[in-house]
């Protein structure tokens, strides 16, 4: 908080400039104070005080603010009048005159310092001296104390461009990028030897949330998986497709800030238990500029650690769980314009492809003449459209934003012909946002339209495994007692769904009332969805295949109408029973849709009400979701006390109400497409009988995490920047999971599986983060520092609500682990949940050389994996018991030198070699009874690039 001398507001300012004050003063961007004491102003920097800067080049509003951060001087300029207008940076040690002038060079504009003690940017004069007939020189106006509310300095849980351009993320998604937050923990395969192709964004989970419990946000609109993002099925379902917690891949070249908000979350923000990851795409900077680039990895630039026990599984993989070779080419290309300050436009387009070459059979069938080699392909592609508008002298700006970010991957099954299939994914988002300043509140509007799918398109729409014959020859013929040659797969399946959403939200002016000063927040959001579950076409499923009389027309496949079947039949000898065959049973998934629409609406209130040194933030937010029909109310509070200049306290009490999914709703509905018939001895199939629903939904309720927070910062000058100790622990209540009920009449066999509540979870975590104020100067080096350090406890009863919940989950009944009795709710959790993690990064920039190398060393404690070891019995009572088996710590030291030498002029090339895991440490993820997992070791990847 920086103060300056204080006047009446306005007093003494010229005409001109009592609007832009105004403009501030109503858009809550500076706030008049009480007039500072002598004191303050003598412990403002001085002049001629040098210290070290490492200010990445951008626009020069962004430069200038993050100058004045650092520097600590209260700086007041119009943005509006910079639009267009970009600086180099800063780079060295300068006092605050060399620091302006450098910042400043080649622009209209310098830096005059005010009679408060901050400066002003002004026009440069006409002629550099005024002449003796020039009239007097006026006094000085006098600026109102205002206290500055900056754009935080990037730390662990906010990143800028320059860390989101130069951290370690060879993959490119949002989610990877987040490794230095402490509160952040990823999937144990996330980095697995196994599947080094894959290509889809990291999944999270933060405060011990699930993953699709987090909000996603680009732009304000939502890239949460709302379909059925908990679903990791194998290739043998036939109605259900794979999902996960990001429905768009979006690649992290288009933004230019990522925050997460994870504890203390204002009412503004709501649909999540773990947290918001909320991203901004760029705007366009420059007059006329833009870049091309392409990137390359490969199974050859990657150790890939396998336990010797399944070396020879893998290296001869049929499997996508195995994935010996891969290759990955990123092509990027992006176009930007300014033409006026007060309008630009951005065009990006991106794509990412992994191919993975897979044998087909899992013998070596040197016999079959069906390609033996099959690659498989994972694609995304980001299409990003931006153009946004500030007229001058308006008080309205805007910008509308396109999103169109598709995913393919094609998998086949295993010992198949056939049976190629697509998992289709992604969609498109287009928003329109529109922002008001007038003199009572800022108003903010969006209006948003998604559309997003998860679904499935298949080379075939029969699925039978033929016993071997010469006739069904493409099987091994040697595998085996019984050989089968298998074909087909499960068919076309479409799930969408489509939102409509509108947001409004009045920030207030701030109001003072018996001493109190108000900042007023409220706001509405309004969203309509509607998602819909298609099979396109029939999809049959052959089954239990039988011996053909060897006499009679049914010998050779001919019904008693005089036609043959050849789609269950063959008549040709299998090699092992010397007769034909055909199949005794059929499944049809019929084709056919169905769809749930959903309403949803919230509203809410916030007041951050400031007294002397404290400050406290209360809010209520009011959700209305018609899938479960509950209305829920979220109280939110903050309170804030300045304990001493450097010494902040922070206390919290939230609560945050999570997602429905449309899952809950079309699993019910999915299985009444189904039909079956039979026959025995006959080709004439039996009467039909039909399927009812497997899944049914009951009354439920919108799962929710109960938040309490304790923090301590510190920020003494000596410290260089903020120390942040906090405690957050969460109480996860209500939680979805899927049980099986029996004695169900209206379900197919008497069972269904029903959605309950009886899901809980409770996470402590305690986390120490520093993030440098400044760059340190080492010779030539400028290095930006980050650390945080993460000690956290999850228990948790479920892991997702696609798995089945058992009677001794729901009963929370009594098991054995690591040789104590425990309540099944006391187990840790499975996944996401290293007892400690410590994390620390470094940004350092070499201007001389243009080079900036980045580091980010990340070491997570070693953690218990809990293995299923049969029964016991308790007090008469047969329990189940669970052992538990120590992983090692695990420790990865991931580098990017990034390299921009100029070509000429404005442009320049762009290359970047990323490592991870440098020093190619075995790093063990899990084991079973057989073989152990192990993450990738050393990986290497390139990227090299024009820009203009």
């Amino acid at each position: 908080m920086l103060h300056t001398s204080r006047k009446a507001p306005g007093a003494g300012l010229p005409p001109r400039c009592r609007p832009l004050l105004a403009a501030l003063l109503s858009a809550g961007l500076i706030l008049p104070v009480q007039a500072a004491e002598p004191a303050a102003r003598e412990s403002a920097p001085a002049a001629s005080a040098q210290r070290s800067y490492s200010i990445a080049a951008g626009p020069l509003a962004e430069v200038l603010n993050r100058f004045a951060a650092e520097a600590g001087i209260v700086l007041v300029f119009d943005a509006a009048q910079l639009k267009g207008l970009s600086s180099r940076g800063l780079v060295g040690r300068y006092d605050l005159a060399g620091g302006f002038r450098s910042l400043l060079a080649g622009t209209p504009f310098e830096a005059q310092p005010s009679a408060s003690g901050g400066f002003v940017l002004r026009a440069r004069p006409a002629t550099a001296a005024q002449t003796d007939s020039s009239p007097p020189k006026q006094a000085e106006p006098q600026l109102p104390s205002v206290v500055v509310y900056a754009k935080p300095l990037p730390s662990v849980d906010s990143m800028d461009r320059e860390m989101i351009r130069n951290l370690p993320a060879i993959n490119g998604d949002i989610t990877s990028q987040l490794k230095l937050n402490p509160n952040i923990q990823y999937s144990e395969g996330q980095l697995s030897s196994f599947t080094g192709g894959e290509i889809a964004p990291a999944e999270i989970s933060i405060h011990g949330a699930k993953p699709y419990q987090n909000e996603m946000l680009i732009d304000g609109v939502s890239i949460a998986n709302d379909l059925d993002p908990g679903n990791k099925i194998t290739p043998t379902s036939p109605e259900f497709v794979p999902g996960a917690a990001q429905a768009l891949a979006i690649d992290n070249s288009i933004l230019c800030d990522v925050e997460v908000r994870d504890s203390n979350v204002s009412a503004e923000y709501g649909r999540f238990t773990g947290g918001v990851v909320d991203a901004k795409i760029c705007a366009a900077r420059k007059r006329l500029g833009g870049s091309v680039s392409v990137g390359y990895t490969s199974s050859d630039w990657t150790t890939l650690f396998v336990d010797d026990a399944k070396k020879a599984e893998f290296e001869n993989s049929s499997s996508a769980d195995y994935q010996p070779e891969f290759k990955k080419w990123t092509y990027k290309a992006s176009v930007e314009t300014r033409p006026r300050e007060d309008w630009g436009l951005l065009l990006s387009v991106v794509r990412k492809q992994s191919d993975i070459p897979l044998n087909r059979f899992t013998t070596t069938n040197s016999g079959s003449t069906e390609s033996h080699k099959v690659t498989q392909q994972r694609i995304q592609d980001t299409l990003v459209l931006k153009t946004d508008f500030a007229p001058a002298g308006s008080k309205h700006k805007g910008d509308v934003s396109v999103v169109y970010a598709p995913a393919s991957s094609s998998y086949f099954i295993e010992d198949y012909r056939d049976s190629d299939y697509t998992i289709k994914s992604g969609g498109l988002n287009l928003s329109s946002r529109l922002e008001s300043k007038y003199a009572l509140a800022t108003l903010s509007q969006q209006l948003s339209y998604s559309q997003t799918e998860q679904s499935r398109r298949s080379d075939a729409d029969t699925y039978r495994n033929w016993r071997w014959s010469s006739d069904k020859n493409w099987g091994d013929a040697t595998s085996g007692t019984n050989p089968t040659s298998g074909e087909g797969a499960w068919g076309d399946v479409d799930q969408r769904v489509q939102t409509i959403n509108y947001k409004f939200k009045s920030a207030f002016k701030a109001i003072e009332t018996a001493g109190i000063k108000h900042r007023f927040t409220s706001g509405i959001e309004l969203s309509k969805q509607h998602a819909e579950y298609e099979r396109l076409k029939d999809q049959t499923y052959y089954y239990t295949v039988a011996n053909l009389p060897t006499t009679g027309a049914i010998a050779r496949c001919q019904r008693s109408d005089g036609s043959y079947d050849t789609a269950a039949c063959s008549a040709t000898p299998t090699l092992r029973q010397g007769v034909g065959q055909y199949f005794r049973n059929q499944m049809i998934y019929h084709a056919g849709s169905f769809d749930v629409d959903a309403q949803s609406w919230a509203a809410y209130l916030e007041d951050e009400s400031s007294w002397r040194n404290f400050i406290l933030r209360g809010g209520l937010r009011l959700d209305r979701d018609s899938l479960t029909g509950d209305t829920n109310l979220a109280p939110r509070s903050r309170f804030n006390w300045q304990l001493s200049e450097p010494l902040n306290l922070e206390l919290g009490a939230n609560r945050y109400y999570g997602r429905n999914l449309f899952a809950y709703a079309m699993q019910e509905k999915v299985n009444t497409l189904k039909t079956t018939q039979t026959r025995n001895g006959t080709l004439t199939w039996g009467s039909v009988t039909s399927y009812k629903p497997l899944n049914r939904l009951e009354d439920i309720k919108t799962p929710f995490d109960d938040e309490l927070s304790a923090g301590l910062s510190y920020d003494p000058n000596w410290l260089a920047g903020t120390m942040n100790l906090r405690f957050t622990r969460r109480d996860g209540r209500d939680q979805i999971v899927k049980r099986i009920k029996t004695g169900q009449a209206d379900c197919n066999s008497n069972q269904c599986y029903i959605y309950t509540n009886d899901g809980g979870s409770l996470t402590k975590d305690v986390t120490l983060s520093w993030s440098s104020a400044r760059a340190f100067k080492t010779g030539p080096a400028a290095t930006r520092v980050w650390f945080a350090f993460n000690k956290s406890d999850v228990k948790s009863n479920y892991s997702t609500y696609a798995d089945t919940y058992s009677t001794s989950q729901a009963n929370d009944a009594i098991i054995k682990y690591d040789g104590e009795f425990i309540r099944y709710s006391e187990m840790p959790a499975d996944n996401y949940n290293r007892p400690w993690t410590l994390r620390i990064g470094t940004l350092s920039s070499l201007p001389a050389h243009q080079l900036t190398i980045s580091n980010i060393l990340r070491i997570r404690d070693g953690y218990q994996q809990m293995l299923s070891n049969g029964t016991t019995d308790y007090q008469g009572t047969t329990v189940d018991v669970y052992e538990k088996t120590a992983l090692p710590r695990s420790i990865a030291l991931d580098t990017v030198f990034h390299w921009s030498p100029r070509v000429y002029r404005d442009q320049q090339l762009d290359i970047k070699l990323s490592i991870e895991n440098i020093t190619n440490r075995k790093n063990k993820i899990s084991v079973s009874d057989t073989y152990a997992t192990y993450e990738r070791g050393r990986s290497f990847a390139l990227e090299i690039g024009y820009v203009f």
